[in-house]
This record gives C-alpha cells, structure tokens and sequence, in this order.
C-alpha cells in the first residue's frame, strides 16, 4: 500500500516549452505582433502554465525544453519551483513525446505530456487527469482545432501515433481512432483552445486581462 501511495505521488506531467526567443516563438501572431511581443506573449504564457502545474499537480514535474536547459528563463524556474529540467530529444512532436511517456511510465507507471498552450487550464483538470493515470487508466485532454493539449498514458503502444500529420487538423481524430485501433481505452477530459493565433489570442484576452494588453 505505502508503495503504490509512493507510485501515485510520483507519476510525472512532462511540460513542453520552447525559449521564448524572439522571431522563433509565436510565429502565427505576426504581423499582429511583433517578434518581441510574440516572444513576451510565449513569456507570459510559459510562466502561467509553469505556475498552474507546480500549484495543482500532484505528482512530479518536468520542465522539457528546447534549445536548451540553459535559458536562463528555465534556469529560473528550476531554482524557485519543484520541477526538474530535461532538454527535448531531437525529432519530429510525435518522437519527442513518445521518448518522455516511455521514460515515464517505465519509472513510474505513467506520464502525462502537456503543452504551454493551454494556460487558463483548471486546477480541476489536472487534478482529474491524476486521479485517472493513477487509477491506471489513459486520459486524452482535447483542444478545440482538433489537436489535443494532454496525453496521460498508464502503458505506452507506439501505434499510437501512426500516420499522425503533425501540422494538420486531425492530429485528435487520428490519435482517437488509433487507440481505436489498438484496442486501448482512453478517456477525454474538457476541451480547451489552444492559443496559436490571434483570434485565439483575442479570446484569451477576453477571459484573462493579463492577456489584454496584447489585443488592445
């Protein structure tokens, strides 16, 4: 009992970000922002998803970056937060992620990958997403233009990801119809948009006034 107590406390979030530098982040905000607003924005978004998982998951953190786990802006949130830091493996979305929920759930038994794009997630959703992993099951959070922002996975089948065109609009419904597939339960927790460009940015801004200086 102490040791599952122990394995449920420990089942990893993987977070995803990218150095907020300049003309390399937020591309699809231009030419409504510019290279260093778009990099203030990822800036701003980072660290109220870096805040949220630290808050309100449960188990252990990793801060999984790119280029380099030497940005001081990463340098930063290891020091004052619980979280440890793990550069990206080289590779397309679908490898990046596999390698990590393989670690993950060889260490652990589970391991949630999210992205920095969701930063008005709910305590409440991350609280769910651990309660299923730790129950063993799978959990898929999906984002309204057809991708997903969350992937808790209790066992790793690398079909998973099979035919997955990253850069399209039917990154879910494939995911969704490979676990089909596969014979693999999963269960979907609330949707939530993605903030990629600047309509998103713009409803984002409606809900959170910190975002409100960008749209204005």
């Amino acid at each position: 009992m102490i040791a599952q107590m122990i394995a449920k406390a420990q089942l990893p979030l993987y977070l995803f970000a990218k150095a907020p530098i300049p003309g390399l982040v937020k591309t699809r905000m231009h030419p409504y922002l510019s290279e260093n607003q778009s990099a203030q924005l990822a800036t701003l978004m980072l660290e109220q998803s870096v805040d949220k998982v630290c808050r309100f998951w449960p188990g252990k953190l990793i801060l999984t970056v790119s280029p380099s786990i030497n940005d001081p802006l990463f340098q930063n949130f290891a020091r004052n937060n619980n979280l440890d830091l793990e550069v990206q493996i080289s590779g397309d979305l679908g490898q990046r992620l596999l390698f990590v929920l393989r670690n993950g759930i060889e260490q652990h038994g589970g391991a949630v990958v999210m992205g920095c794009d969701v930063p008005q997630i709910t305590n409440e959703i991350l609280v769910q997403v651990h309660r299923l992993l730790a129950a063993k099951n799978n959990v898929i959070g999906p984002a309204s233009d057809g991708g997903f922002y969350l992937l808790g996975l209790s066992r790793l089948d690398e079909g998973i990801f099979e035919g997955v065109d990253w850069g399209g609009n039917q990154v879910l419904s494939r995911i969704c119809g490979n676990f089909q597939r596969l014979g693999i339960a999963v269960s979907h927790c609330a949707e939530l948009r993605d903030i990629d460009n600047w309509d998103d940015l713009c409803w984002l801004g409606s809900q959170d006034q910190r975002y409100q200086g960008f749209v204005i």
